[in-house]
């Protein structure tokens, strides 16, 4: 008998926690508006929740600009401003998680600028360095 009831209680719990859900679904339904994508000259309408809303809008980044995928320590510096890199050079060290990184070149190109310096700490998505093409 005490395992019938218990079962009974679980399966209420259960009910109670769906039906909290589906209230929450419903507002969220209530806060989305319709919006227009474009991609490759088709016109796709879809809706966004109100917290999506805000976020920054999506650029292409350049080829060139080398961004730090984690948070880390710059170890080392191997080029210089004005270098010639080929396409899989490595450009510096990253100390991350007890673990170093190589950075490489994604591009052949020229080291435009490198905005970091051995020692220092860098934040997730910091531009590190810029490669032109040349």
């Amino acid at each position: 008998m005490a395992i019938l009831k218990s079962g009974r209680k679980k399966e209420k719990k259960e009910k109670e926690k769906r039906s909290k859900k589906e209230k929450k679904d419903r507002k969220g339904v209530e806060a989305l508006i319709l919006s227009e994508l474009e991609v490759d000259g088709t016109v796709y309408k879809t809706t966004v929740p109100q917290s999506l809303r805000q976020n920054k809008k999506w650029k292409p980044k350049e080829i060139g600009d080398i961004e730090s995928l984690i948070t880390g320590v710059i170890k080392n510096i191997f080029v210089q401003k004005g270098d010639t890199v080929q396409k899989g050079d490595c450009l510096l060290l990253l100390e991350a998680m007890k673990m170093n990184n190589e950075i490489l070149s994604p591009t052949d190109g020229i080291v435009q600028d490198i905005f970091v310096t051995e020692s220092s700490n860098v934040p997730k998505g910091t531009l590190m360095v810029k490669i032109i093409q040349g």
